[in-house]
């Protein structure tokens, strides 16, 4: 057996091997150095499009996404609502309709105490249409006007809870907001309580004092009853106007000539390049004189004070609590809480009532939930741009019931940093 086996395998050893075909040289491609490099820079000058395209996409995607979310979020918030509460899409509706958002106190309650600001710089109506009664330190007489006659037409409403942080502004807004709150008495008979927290000064004062109550926080400044009129200013022999030698301007030698064509005695008053006459002076004092009686007289006249006392003890001062209830400019101290309460009590609501405020425009939230989505800031950079042109045109050429530096609030509105 193992020989037959060791034959076997020697007769296969033995057969010839058959030969390979060559192997076939691999042919590559010979590309020309200059078509090789110009395609390879065309490939780098492409990829960072491809890079900003992709993430452009990526991040298209990604806010698509998000908003889809949100919308998810908010139906699955509504249909949980309605669940909870046991109604229907009408009942939703209803709830969705009020005027008002919470602030505090007894939330099932309808007993409304109805919370309007006054805060910063009064001035009249607002030149751009803001969708609320105030922006960036500014409140607009009118617009509280407003928001006191639509309070008067809901019988939910059971008092007004007026808080006050103002140094004052145009005698027109200040007396806007007075002659709301006159309206709303007269035609619900429902109470009016100011709630000082920390300055009423001037055209605050003005506004507040028709009010049914008036109440201070601790470490409040009140008063200022007094009118200042518009500023005039006159270069002495100017030789340079903003700037001087490294600066935007001119200077020369013999001095800067204006000439102003007008027609009519004392148009161009005002002009910086010549003093104003004793005839304007005197007149621009009346004018201001008769705007200060009519103030001191609307004092006195809605907190029962004599007007000598304000004239002849009081000026335009400005006074800390204790003064400012001897005088009888305010009813007394009160913090915010206590302020509340005390409304409620005048409204005989007791401990029945939440403290509601008007709610914000609902096309202008949607309008800048949508805005927001593309960053977009030209709505705001408007905003601001008319807010600063309401003041300075206010400040420029108005009788202004203000408390404080006259010429810091013109450079503050020029500049845009409004400390109110």
């Amino acid at each position: 057996m193992s020989d037959l086996h060791n034959g076997e395998i020697n007769e296969g050893m033995n057969k010839e091997i058959p030969e390979l075909p060559p192997k076939r040289p691999v042919r590559i491609p010979n590309i020309p150095r200059e078509k090789a490099k110009k395609s390879f820079m065309s490939g780098l000058w492409k990829a960072p499009f491809k890079i900003f395209a992709m993430s452009f996409f990526a991040l298209l995607s990604f806010v698509t996404l998000l908003f889809l979310f949100t919308l998810f979020f908010m139906g699955a918030g509504v249909g949980m609502g309605i669940a909870m509460k046991g109604g229907d899409f009408k009942n939703l509706a209803g709830e969705e309709a009020s005027d008002y958002s919470y602030i505090s106190g007894k939330k099932e309650s309808r007993n409304y105490l109805l919370a309007l600001s006054v805060e910063g710089i009064i001035l009249g109506s607002p030149s751009y249409d803001m969708g609320s009664m105030g922006w960036m330190g500014v409140t607009y007489g009118y617009e509280i006007q407003k928001a006191l006659r639509e309070a008067a037409e809901d019988n939910n409403v059971k008092g007004i809870f007026l808080h006050m942080q103002t140094p004052g502004g145009t005698i027109f807004g200040s007396m806007a907001i007075s002659e709301g709150i006159k309206a709303f008495q007269k035609e619900t008979g429902k109470p009016v309580l100011v709630y000082i927290e920390g300055l009423a000064a001037s055209g605050g004062v003005m506004s507040m004092v028709g009010a049914d109550a008036v109440y201070a926080d601790y470490g409040s400044m009140i008063g200022s009853i007094g009118v200042i009129g518009g500023m005039l200013t006159y270069y002495n022999r100017p030789t340079a106007i903003d700037g001087g030698l490294f600066g935007r301007g001119v200077v020369t030698e013999g001095g800067i000539e204006q000439t102003v064509i007008s027609a009519g005695r004392s148009k161009d008053l005002g002009n910086p390049f010549r003093r104003p006459t004793e005839e304007e002076i005197r007149t621009l004092q009346e004018n201001i004189g008769r705007e200060y009686e009519n103030f001191v007289r609307h004092v006195a006249l809605h907190r029962n004070m004599d007007e000598k006392m304000i004239t002849e003890k009081m000026g335009a001062q400005i006074f800390d609590n204790e003064s400012a209830h001897s005088f009888g400019l305010i009813d007394g101290t009160l913090n915010r809480k206590g302020a509340i309460a005390k409304l409620a009590e005048m409204a005989g609501t007791g401990e029945d009532f939440q403290l509601v405020r008007v709610k914000k425009d609902r096309n202008k939230f949607w309008q800048e939930l949508l805005l927001s989505f593309g960053n977009d800031p030209r709505p705001a950079a408007r905003t601001q741009q008319a807010v600063r042109q309401d003041i300075c045109r206010a400040v420029s050429s108005l009788p202004l019931a203000w408390h404080g530096d006259l010429d810091r609030l013109c450079t503050e509105c020029r500049t845009g940093n409004l400390l109110y």
